[in-house]
């Protein structure tokens, strides 16, 4: 079973994500600030990580850049997650190197397929011979990749 974690400052919204994950199958951890999660994502063996951008204690897109930047951690699958605007949201996740982007409002139809192309992604990359990405189709504005 796929591991995702979680990391949501907000109850309910963080609430909200676990449900939707784990109706579509993943087995979910959560996290309610982002101290700790490196810690998390190595011992239980992660694969996917759903990260809220705005946060007190660090700013998502800061954590998705420190685990993009760990080599330990190469293969872990990164999903933006946040309220703010699509394409606001769509410019951080090519700046931190996400494997995909989602917008609050679209959580319960957009999060489950963001993780599991982040999981192919992440795959994809693993296996790969040469630095070009697998291509891929378009997915819907509120669960497009960044580029």
């Amino acid at each position: 079973m796929i591991r995702v974690l979680v990391i949501d400052d907000d109850d309910i919204a963080r609430e909200a994500m676990r449900a939707i994950l784990v109706r579509a199958g993943f087995d979910v951890f959560e996290l309610a600030t982002p101290i700790g999660a490196t810690a998390v994502i190595k011992r239980d063996k992660i694969a996917v990580v759903a990260l809220d951008i705005n946060m007190p204690t660090i700013n998502g897109d800061k954590l998705a850049k420190l685990l993009r930047d760990n080599a330990q951690l190469s293969n872990l699958g990164i999903v933006l997650v946040s309220s703010c605007d699509i394409d606001k949201l769509s410019a951080i996740g090519d700046k931190v190197g996400a494997d995909g982007i989602v917008s609050k409002s679209k959580l319960h139809v957009a999060l489950a397929p963001a993780v599991e192309r982040a999981v192919a992604s992440r795959a994809g990359k693993a296996g790969a011979t040469s630095s070009v990405p697998p291509s891929s189709s378009n997915p819907p504005s509120s669960i497009r990749r960044p580029k």
